[in-house]
């Protein structure tokens, strides 16, 4: 609450000619004998309270004494108006017919572009494949590696007749994509592929997976194969969940079960942050990422289908996603002013300040600048201040609305 100054009531002009006429100077002179006491005494009196009112305020003061109810509205900068205007869409420079940013800790759609629509998956399909197997559990049940999973391409590298764990299954569908491992781990799971098949499509039933359907478990190209952008960032938060998932798709490289595996995501080591999750390719899907990022303790995932170059597609997207959103830890900083400064009833001096730190904020980088400090103060009744006695409540504010608070307690330099 800013502290207004009185000022003094204004004086009615005064026409010299007819104040002689209607004030003689014999009369005036007596009058203003008469009443010069009581107005120096009126005077004296309004000084004596102003000064008490600024002592009573400098020293106490009301709750909101400290800072203005509502900050002052900060205009946008045209690079900030920009920003705003490009935000939520992806570089006009990217290939991928579908894309979709995700940050996992703000729950909020970064970047999309035709992201509900159905399109062939490739191998993000044994994302779903992986699901049902650690839905399932008993990972560490063995398997024996039949004929009819030694199919083509990218591959595990099993042989007839080898025994694995579901788990060093998991591995090898994972990390190389590896499609025998794929189909020995429907078997094992479901006894029968096509069984599986219909366990895949009765889950994404489940989930609300409104443009997923699945053929194989592997990711073939087929009539019917299908998934989306939207579809594919539910399966993959579920998936996230497990640790063991996280830290197979998280790697780069690995022996297991004697076979060496390299992972087919070329992201990790040697992007920073990157730490997942799958690539799929076909001739009817084009090329196919979901790519897990680390972005200062924060979860981005970015999902690409249908590009021709899928990794230079996603630095594009992360890139433009850094440069709209960004997470903030909101501080005051150290300071010491005229405004941290209070006093008790035995006029001690005391000082507030905030404790802790916010919760990191996630915000549009314009708004950054909008969100402003506001202490509202609720002091200890005298007699009980104390170091750490509770002062209030610091509240970050973008507008009207709270974002974030922090404590403020009484503390003695």
């Amino acid at each position: 609450m800013p502290i207004t100054a009185i000022d003094p009531p204004a004086q009615t002009p005064v026409n010299f000619h007819t104040s002689l006429i209607e004030n003689p100077p014999e009369f005036r002179t007596r009058r203003d004998a008469a009443s010069s006491a009581p107005a120096i005494g009126h005077h004296r009196f309004l000084v004596a309270a102003l000064a008490l009112l600024a002592l009573f305020l400098c020293g106490f003061g009301p709750p909101t004494l400290l800072d203005s109810d509502l900050p002052t509205a900060q205009g946008l900068t045209v690079g900030q108006l920009r920003q705003m205007e490009q935000a939520g869409r992806p570089p006009e420079s990217i290939s991928a017919q579908a894309v979709l940013v995700y940050d996992l800790d703000a729950d909020r759609v970064l970047i999309e572009s035709n992201a509900g629509t159905g399109r062939p998956p490739a191998s993000l399909t044994k994302l779903m494949t992986a699901l049902l197997i650690l839905e399932r559990g008993g990972l560490d049940q063995r398997v024996v590696v039949e004929q009819e999973d030694l199919v083509g391409e990218a591959t595990m590298g099993l042989v007839r007749g080898e025994l694995l764990t579901a788990e060093e299954l998991l591995w090898g569908l994972l990390v190389p994509s590896g499609n025998d491992a794929a189909l020995a781990l429907a078997r094992h799971h479901s006894g029968q592929l096509h069984l599986f098949v219909q366990r895949m499509n009765l889950r994404a039933q489940e989930l609300g997976l409104a443009q997923t359907h699945f053929v194989n478990p592997n990711g073939f190209d087929a009539a019917g194969q299908s998934s989306s952008a939207q579809d594919l960032l539910v399966l993959t938060r579920l998936l996230w969940e497990y640790p063991l998932f996280r830290q197979i798709v998280g790697t780069a490289s690995a022996q297991v079960a004697g076979h060496p595996l390299i992972s087919t995501n070329q992201l990790l080591g040697t992007y920073p942050g990157a730490n997942g999750v799958k690539t799929g390719t076909t001739t009817a899907a084009g090329q196919s990422l979901i790519a897990g990022i680390d972005r200062n303790g924060h979860q981005l995932f970015v999902i690409v289908l249908g590009s021709q170059e899928r990794y230079f597609d996603a630095r594009a997207l992360i890139a433009a996603a850094d440069n709209s959103f960004a997470w903030a830890n909101l501080s005051v900083g150290p300071r010491l002013t005229g405004l941290d400064r209070l006093y008790d009833g035995e006029q001690k001096r005391w000082f507030v300040r905030a404790e802790g730190e916010t919760s990191a904020l996630f915000l549009p980088t314009w708004e950054r600048q909008q969100v402003r400090p506001y202490r509202r103060l609720q002091l200890p009744p005298p007699g009980l201040w104390s170091a750490g006695a509770s002062a209030g409540v610091l509240e970050w504010r973008m507008g009207e609305r709270v974002v974030a608070t922090q404590r403020l307690v009484l503390y003695l330099p």
